[in-house]
């Protein structure tokens, strides 16, 4: 009963259930970007929303005409400055790093019990048949979070990911949200980025991951990357406006941003010194579940522009649900458009600058994308 009638007050708060959104054809339907859990929000505790780091310096400002009756006025801001380097990887929270299972499939990638900080978690370290632990070439490393209710292994299964690192050559790590004894999720929204979560676990989480791969497989620190879906890009969101950021080359955020549900989250852009590139996408004025994510994501888009990103915004017309992207090509993955900005955005690069820029986006790209005239001066 407190759970349906929780859900029931939520959902007049944010306006979310206001207008349901179309259901999925068949073949569009997936656990990818379709959450599916309603879960509880009692008993959260207490903890202060984080907001790490102070803004660059900038050489450029300009003021958006948005009219008399807009309530904001957005100004776009360049840095002069940005880290043309990665930072050296964290260390390990539990001294010496455990062996990892790592390899080219789901089933041989589990690592069911991984110890960090004062937990244990679970994971899934894709890494392709191709990688030779004698070698000398370093390996791009991709964090992968997965939506509501989701976990590791179906998030290798429909993000494609087995495929993905063996033609991208990449290593893939797919954490799983945090469980209790009892089997019961530790955070009511699978990640914890409610206004009374507590995420300092789930940092330490990642900061052990990338220190553990990265101690134990050749990681190339120019090219760390992360993308989430839904409950797992709103994770994404809050994990790089903090420190954490300085990791990330790249981000993908699929139906994710800067989610607003009154009394229970409110995920603000806070600017961290590395102007990491961003795909944004979403599916449209029906991308709703709970959290508005049509009004996230644009949020988050113009947050990113107006703070010097380079910024890919995808808009589809499937709402929260599995975006129709084009039939991957000979030898290509579902997501190439991900693999492709990825490869073309490492560490390093001047704010608000890209090679999609001038060489327009690759073919992978949807007809859907764009990047925003405040980039491209159109």
């Amino acid at each position: 009963m407190r759970r349906a009638a929780f859900f029931s007050a939520l959902c007049a708060l944010s306006a979310a259930c206001s207008e349901p959104a179309p259901t999925a054809a068949p073949d569009a339907a997936s656990d990818l970007g379709t959450d599916t859990a309603t879960p509880d929000v009692s008993d959260v505790p207490d903890a202060p929303p984080d907001a790490e780091g102070l803004d660059a310096s900038v050489d450029v400002a300009t003021v958006d005409d948005a009219g008399e009756d807009a309530p904001d006025v957005r100004v776009r801001v360049v840095p002069t400055e940005w880290p043309a380097s990665p930072p050296p990887f964290p260390s390990y929270s539990g001294g010496a790093c455990p062996t990892l299972m790592g390899g080219p499939t789901s089933a041989a990638g589990l690592n069911p019990s991984f110890p960090t900080g004062d937990t244990r978690r679970q994971f899934r370290l894709i890494v392709p048949r191709a990688y030779d632990p004698e070698g000398a070439d370093r390996w791009p490393l991709v964090f992968a979070w997965h939506w509501l209710a989701g976990d590791s292994a179906q998030m290798v299964r429909e993000a494609d990911l087995e495929r993905s690192a063996e033609n991208e050559r990449v290593i893939v790590v797919v954490p799983d949200q945090q469980r209790n004894p009892d089997g019961n999720a530790t955070n009511l929204f699978t990640w914890p980025f409610l206004d009374r979560s507590d995420p300092s676990g789930e940092r330490v989480f990642f900061d052990d991951l990338l220190a553990c791969v990265s101690a134990q497989y050749r990681v190339d620190p120019t090219r760390v990357h992360a993308m989430g879906v839904s409950a797992g890009a709103l994770w994404v969101t809050a994990l790089t406006s903090t420190e954490r950021a300085r990791h990330f080359a790249s981000v993908a955020i699929l139906s994710g941003g800067l989610g607003e549900v009154p009394s229970t989250l409110h995920l603000a852009y806070a600017p961290q010194p590395n102007r990491y590139p961003a795909i944004v996408l979403w599916g449209g004025p029906t991308d709703r579940l709970i959290v508005d994510f049509n009004a996230a994501s644009i949020r988050l888009r113009d947050a990113l522009v107006d703070h010097g990103h380079f910024v890919v915004a995808c808009t589809h017309d499937r709402g929260h649900a599995l975006p129709p992207l084009p039939p991957p090509g000979e030898g290509e993955s579902r997501f190439q458009f991900v693999w492709d900005f990825f490869r073309d955005h490492p560490y390093g690069m001047r704010p608000a600058t890209s090679p999609w820029i001038d060489a327009g986006l690759p073919p992978s790209a949807p007809t859907w994308c764009a990047i925003p005239p405040e980039i491209t001066g159109g």
